[in-house]
């Protein structure tokens, strides 16, 4: 742990510095500080401390706490400055990871979109930070990688497990801080935030472990997955937990063969409702009822309420939506009347929050990008479809993927944009054999895990 500070003594000094003026100074002086501070970095050229740091004012902002509400503010110039610095450095770079080419439709049906919302500046503006996100963040990636190496997993590893720690220490500290509704959340939003961040954290590390094995030993991949664990079962996430198990368990059966993994999943799917009816005694049986409340496993923890609200007003705007932000604007409406039932919250269904805010051709448009992304993917990773199988799962019952400025669809990207680094180094070593006259498989013997 030690030379993980000595390492990123920079980037710790900068997010402390983030946080004393948020958190201390005031919000407005945060908004005219920080991007400040940021083109000094870029100056300098920190590129490594920019893109962390950018995750790092993501988790700052998914916090209850109301000292860290500028963070909410400053993400927007964040995201912003992230594109412009891209499109600047992309003009160095000889190739690029074309995830968002998969997206240009749904993007196209989502600006038709909002001229229907009843909230068109700030559907505007999410539809914007959606499309900076999936354009530009999967290439700044790259170029960070390229610019240094290992050094960018380790970072972000390193600020993940500061971020799960920090949150159990103030456990014991002062409990009242990283508790909800008598939830453990860390420092995270809610105790479903804290599962999700957990969940995709985990799925991170094991990305970064398949492209470069050597870069954590034995005991660090013992440690960060002991603390993901240990976070994970306490904040009582059960989507995540399941989540988490599925993407490990199919993982195994994909690196046996992708023919057995796939017949594993069909055959998981088929015996679902078997599990789902019998769950509240198998979890008791494990001694987890109480920590996973089974208790609120018959009522879907009000998330069939809000399934029923959903394809209700579905019927109002089938094939085309209201435009991003609708679903949290509606539910917003009838907030009095869905706690009444027994709801608090949005849709928590990704794909019901798609179709009210751009319709079922919405949906069916980021259903198809996502799928060929990850089917492109597969190609090179044995993790895309294991991967695949628990983002449907968890958007089946959270909405995390239809939000990007948050901790979680970065991480998406993030994991997406490793899977894809192979196919950069395809390139890079197809480049070279050219360059010198060799052949491809002169170049490419021995190194494991790249395709030539």
């Amino acid at each position: 742990m030690r030379e993980y500070f000595q390492n990123y003594q920079q980037l710790i000094i900068i997010c402390l510095l983030w946080f004393l003026i948020g958190a201390f100074i005031g919000p407005t002086v945060a908004l005219i500080v920080i991007p400040v501070i940021l083109l000094l970095m870029y100056s300098k050229e920190m590129h490594l401390e920019i893109l962390i740091g950018f995750f790092y004012m993501l988790i700052l902002s998914d916090s209850r706490l109301y000292q860290l509400a500028f963070a909410a503010s400053v993400k927007n110039i964040y995201i912003l400055f992230i594109a412009l610095i891209t499109i600047k450095e992309l003009k160095t770079m000889e190739h690029q990871i074309s995830i968002f080419k998969q997206f240009i439709w749904f993007f196209l049906v989502a600006l038709i979109c909002i001229f229907y919302s009843p909230t068109p500046s700030i559907s505007f503006q999410k539809t914007l930070s959606y499309f900076l996100l999936f354009a530009f963040l999967p290439n700044y990636f790259l170029f960070v990688y390229l610019k240094y190496g290992e050094q960018l997993f380790k970072g972000l590893i390193f600020l993940g497990v500061m971020i799960l720690i920090l949150g159990l220490v103030f456990g014991l500290l002062s409990p009242g801080i990283v508790t909800l509704a008598g939830r453990y959340r860390g420092l995270l939003g809610n105790p479903n935030g804290l599962g999700l961040f957990t969940y995709l954290f985990m799925v991170l590390f094991a990305a970064i472990n398949e492209h470069q094995p050597k870069v954590f030993s034995q005991k660090e991949r013992i440690f960060v997955y002991a603390i993901s664990i240990f976070s994970l079962i306490r904040c009582g996430a059960r989507t995540s937990l399941v989540s988490v198990l599925m993407f490990f368990f199919f993982k195994r059966f994909y690196k046996i063969s992708p023919i057995l993994g796939f017949a594993i999943f069909l055959i998981s799917a088929f015996i679902y409702q078997l599990i789902s009816d019998n769950l509240v005694d198998i979890l008791s049986s494990l001694g987890l009822g109480e920590q996973l409340r089974v208790n609120t496993l018959e009522n879907g923890s009000g998330r069939i309420i809000a399934w029923q609200f959903a394809w209700q007003k579905i019927q109002d705007n089938f094939y085309f939506g209201k435009g991003f932000n609708f679903t949290e604007y509606i539910y917003k409406q009838y907030y009095e009347y869905l706690s009444k039932l027994g709801h608090e919250g949005s849709a928590h269904n990704s794909f019901l929050t798609f179709w009210l805010d751009t319709g079922l051709v919405g949906l069916i448009c980021y259903l198809f990008g996502l799928i060929a992304i990850f089917f492109k993917a597969a190609k090179k990773s044995k993790l895309a479809i294991p991967f695949l199988y628990t983002v449907l799962f968890s958007n089946y019952y959270e909405s995390w993927l239809t939000a990007s400025l948050n901790p979680f669809t970065i991480q998406f990207l993030f994991i997406l944009s490793i899977i894809f680094l192979p196919f950069m180094e395809d390139f890079i070593i197809n480049k070279e054999d050219k360059e010198n006259g060799l052949r491809v498989s002169e170049i490419g013997a021995g190194n494991e895990g790249f395709s030539t």
